[in-house]
């Protein structure tokens, strides 16, 4: 039976823990599951959360957090270390999904598309602590289930993912990411564009997961300048991984969407 390893990645999120734990724990399908969370040294009752879980559910739920913080790359690395499935889909910490046949529908695509090295869904964005729900238009746009490095690129902030909680992996190419894309904070989209190098990314037109948008997340609870900044250095490890054709148009999206908005802050 085919096997799918769920990873949870998760740092000081007690309010959220739960919630994600508890919509990866109702997955239902014809596959076996394991799911792997763990802790980058938490200190609050993440931790503790997470041994609930793993209490209720030992033959399902692991722990493999590690008390020193090693910070989110090191933390995906033990992650993906850890899993033996066939496909690895990813949850952060801070997010839900929200379809119980969200494994199910991903696997069978995979299945059908054996070109495809992964595959990703529709998100819905909740503000935090507001509560309003909304989609991401580029998203909505999308037309096609196939996507190249080209249609990431005709998107300015070259990241049709947006969230790593809508994707599923094929696990024979996760065990061939290279160092690079741990260097720095490990990202979806230079994770996007070196899977693109050995096929299509599959793209499923229906939400099954909510991400969190919140002040405390890693990109949203940046000021402008530190976000332009990692804006440059994501692309950049884009740039070092994704197939060479994509490299004149990556290029040009570093320097218009963020040096020029960057040096005009200081102008």
């Amino acid at each position: 039976m085919t096997r799918i390893s769920t990873i949870v990645p998760t740092y000081n999120q007690e309010g959220y823990i739960d919630a994600a734990i508890g919509s990866v724990v109702e997955q239902l399908g014809d596959f076996s599951h394991e799911i792997l969370v763990s802790s980058d040294g938490s200190t609050d009752g993440t931790r503790a959360k997470i041994q609930e879980w793993r209490k209720r559910y030992p033959m399902l739920v692991r722990d493999i957090s590690e008390e020193p913080n090693v910070g989110i790359s090191g933390n995906f690395r033990r992650l993906f270390q850890a899993a033996s499935g066939d496909y690895i889909a990813i949850l952060e910490g801070d997010d839900l999904w929200t379809d119980p046949t969200k494994l199910q529908s991903q696997k069978d695509f995979l299945q059908r598309n054996r070109e495809c090295s992964m595959v990703f869904s529709m998100i819905k964005v909740r503000q935090i602590p507001e509560g309003g729900d909304s989609f991401l238009d580029r998203q909505i746009k999308l037309t096609k289930e196939k996507l190249s490095g080209e249609d990431f690129l005709a998107d300015p902030s070259m990241n049709l993912i947006a969230n790593f909680s809508s994707c599923m992996l094929r696990a024979d190419l996760v065990r061939q990411l290279p160092d690079r894309l741990f260097r720095e904070r490990f990202n979806e989209i230079a994770m996007a564009f070196f899977f693109e190098r050995f096929g299509p990314i599959g793209f499923i037109k229906q939400a099954m997961s909510i991400y969190h948008q919140h002040a405390g997340g890693v990109w949203t609870g940046l000021p402008r300048e530190a976000q332009l900044r990692s804006g440059i250095e994501s692309r950049q490890m884009v740039l070092e991984v994704a197939d060479s054709r994509h490299a004149d148009a990556i290029r040009q999206i570093i320097e218009e969407r963020y040096q020029k908005p960057l040096k005009a802050l200081f102008e």
